[in-house]
């Protein structure tokens, strides 16, 4: 991935204004980190509510070399020696970016889901098709809202086919995952 922080505002339809878009264009993002501690130079940090309020971290993630962050509009404690695009919604604006890159590189998409084997199923679809294409493939397990839109933000801008693993914890899980991959071939487990 590799976008200006103006691309990202305009893709997440953050409203920004002028001055802060002439500002953006020079910001290059090459990374998300939803993690402080792994945030590094060029890194777009998403603050996501946990056990702890990720807006607490945005400091940290600034130490650490993060570029930018999203900032949920009404928050308090707005930073302001970091750059900021303020979002209704971190995790939204983050499965927004996701989509918006996926439609930018458009690789052709296998969603593998199920109840077991998924993660060993997506291994071997991906080494598969790593011999004839440029392959991208969901690390470990990170399948979820979260797991999903970072496996589709890593992927290189000349990935020809992404093989994404796609799990459900909760009702309609899967259908909110479907409508963000737009899958051309499923494989269910």
């Amino acid at each position: 991935m590799k976008m200006t922080l103006a691309e990202i505002a305009q893709a997440v339809g953050a409203v920004v204004s002028e001055d802060q878009v002439a500002q953006f264009k020079n910001i290059i993002i090459d990374n998300i980190a939803i993690d402080s501690r792994k945030a590094t130079q060029g890194s777009l940090f998403v603050p996501l509510a946990g056990q702890r309020d990720g807006h607490d971290f945005v400091g940290n993630a600034q130490s650490n070399g993060a570029s930018a962050t999203f900032w949920q509009t009404g928050h308090d404690n707005r930073p302001d020696n970091i750059s900021v695009v303020e979002v209704d919604d971190p995790l939204a604006a983050l499965q927004g970016l996701a989509k918006y890159y996926l439609m930018k590189v458009n690789p052709k998409v296998v969603a593998v889901t199920g109840s077991n084997g998924k993660t060993t199923t997506k291994d071997m679809v991906a080494a598969v098709l790593a011999t004839q294409n440029n392959t991208a493939k969901t690390q470990g397990n990170h399948n979820n809202e979260i797991g999903v839109p970072l496996t589709i933000l890593g992927m290189e801008t000349n990935t020809e086919v992404l093989v994404v693993e796609m799990g459900m914890d909760h009702f309609g899980q899967l259908t909110f995952l479907s409508d963000m991959v737009e899958p051309d071939i499923a494989v269910i487990t």
